[in-house]
């Protein structure tokens, strides 16, 4: 968007380089595939990042003890969690402000803010996470499903798409975490390889006040009445969608195999 800016408007395309460590923490925060573009703008991207950080990463970058030269791991990791803990906590607005800041102090002081964030974060996430859980095992038609929905009306509404990933990672299976917020309940969607979860919350539009997102997430909204209808409704159109492939978790390795190692012993493991 930057660079279409820049060509309507004729500016040099040096008057953008200070913008590409931003690229590269878009990139790697929304974890992306970095190939082709992308890849040419996270590595110039880390340089500009390792060579002279603007204020607002060079705080988060002591904050989090990081003092080595930046890979893209570190950005997931360390950085990009703790940008996006202002927005499920408080406001994105927050991480926008740090990220823009020019005076180092002023930075430090939205850091520390921002780290706290950060902590309440995970320490929200761990809870609710370990309440969905037990949910879970508390059900005892967990086994014969398909699909996992669960809901508590205190949940923190900022975390509960973290808990769905978590749950799918755990349970490999389509999952939706509700919570209540604003008078609604509202809820987090993830998913296995290969299935629409989006296309699976459609059908159950007619219970929903809101609904968008994509194949492997998306976000709802509904009437707090309509929860027990919504449960039964996502568990049969996943049952009858839903491939028991898609419900086994792939191993993907990408490395070399030698013809000779194909052996009956190595297909059989």
């Amino acid at each position: 968007m930057i660079q279409a800016f820049a060509q309507l408007n004729e500016m040099p395309f040096s008057q953008l380089e200070q913008y590409l460590d931003l690229v590269a923490i878009s990139i790697a925060a929304d974890i992306v595939p970095i190939t082709g573009e992308n890849r040419v703008l996270a590595y110039f991207g880390l340089q500009q990042l390792n060579r002279d950080p603007r204020p607002g990463i060079k705080a988060i970058l002591e904050l989090s003890g990081m003092k080595r030269e930046l890979v893209i791991n570190d950005i997931v990791f360390g950085i990009a969690p703790r940008i996006n803990a202002a927005g499920r906590i408080e406001h994105g607005g927050k991480a926008v402000e740090l990220m823009i800041q020019k005076q180092e102090d002023l930075a430090n002081f939205l850091g520390d803010g921002i780290d706290e964030q950060n902590t309440t974060r995970k320490g929200l996430d761990a809870l609710i996470t370990d309440q969905a859980l037990q949910q879970i095992v508390d059900d005892k038609d967990f086994h014969s499903r398909k699909s996992t929905v669960v809901y508590n009306p205190e949940w923190h509404k900022g975390v509960i798409g973290i808990v769905a990933f978590r749950l799918t990672d755990k349970y490999y299976r389509p999952t939706i975490v509700l919570t209540k917020s604003n008078g609604h309940v509202s809820g987090s969607a993830r998913s296995v390889k290969d299935f629409d979860v989006y296309n699976a919350i459609e059908s159950c539009a007619d219970l929903l006040d809101q609904f968008g997102g994509h194949m492997y997430a998306a976000g709802l909204t509904m009437k707090e009445e309509n929860v027990p209808a919504f449960i039964q409704r996502f568990e049969e159109v996943v049952q009858k969608t839903i491939e028991d492939r898609m419900l086994v978790r792939e191993i993907e390795i990408d490395a070399e195999l030698n013809l000779q190692d194909i052996t009956r012993s190595f297909i059989a493991s």
